[in-house]
């Protein structure tokens, strides 16, 4: 398998992005990698503003792309939302509520989680009673259990989750 490099990237319009090297930002910690795991992991720590005034201050990018907006681009995938830490917030937030699960999000968690299983199970009745499980933990509301079930995935079906969820709560 291909192993896919991903980057940080400021988009000032579609299709137009200046790659940023989050290892050359003074807020940057350690050291990353281009992979959509490293990247989020960095994202998550800091705010849209505390980036864009560190890439700033690194001179990193043309003064217009500074007013665009953070994108996650590779060869394979273009355009993918990146997780600030605001977002991160309101995702661990949810997690974290005793608040019932909307239906709507509810019925969006159980479709991306059978467009996953389509796509990796090839066994009907496995694939049927996977599918009734994670059901059956939706109807629970056990938004702990839920996100256990979601751990299972990779990491790149995890994301995907995670902005279902932040999209449906903003």
């Amino acid at each position: 398998m291909n192993n896919v490099n991903y980057y940080l990237a400021l988009e000032k319009r579609v299709g137009d992005y200046n790659i940023i090297d989050i290892n050359k930002l003074d807020i940057c910690d350690r050291y990353y990698l281009n992979d959509i795991v490293s990247i989020d992991s960095f994202t998550c720590k800091y705010s849209e503003e505390e980036i864009k005034d560190s890439i700033e201050r690194g001179n990193l990018v043309n003064k217009d792309y500074l007013n665009g907006i953070f994108k996650i681009v590779s060869d394979k995938h273009h355009r993918l939302p990146v997780l600030t830490k605001e977002k991160y917030n309101i995702i661990r937030d949810f997690q974290n509520d005793s608040t019932e699960i909307s239906k709507n999000l509810k019925n969006k968690l159980y479709g991306a989680y059978k467009k996953i299983a389509d796509k990796e199970f090839k066994d009907d009745d496995f694939k049927l009673g996977l599918l009734n499980k994670f059901n059956n933990t939706l109807k629970s509301n056990d938004k702990k259990e839920i996100f256990r079930w979601l751990e299972k995935l990779p990491y790149e079906n995890i994301r995907s989750f995670y902005i279902t969820i932040y999209k449906e709560l903003v």
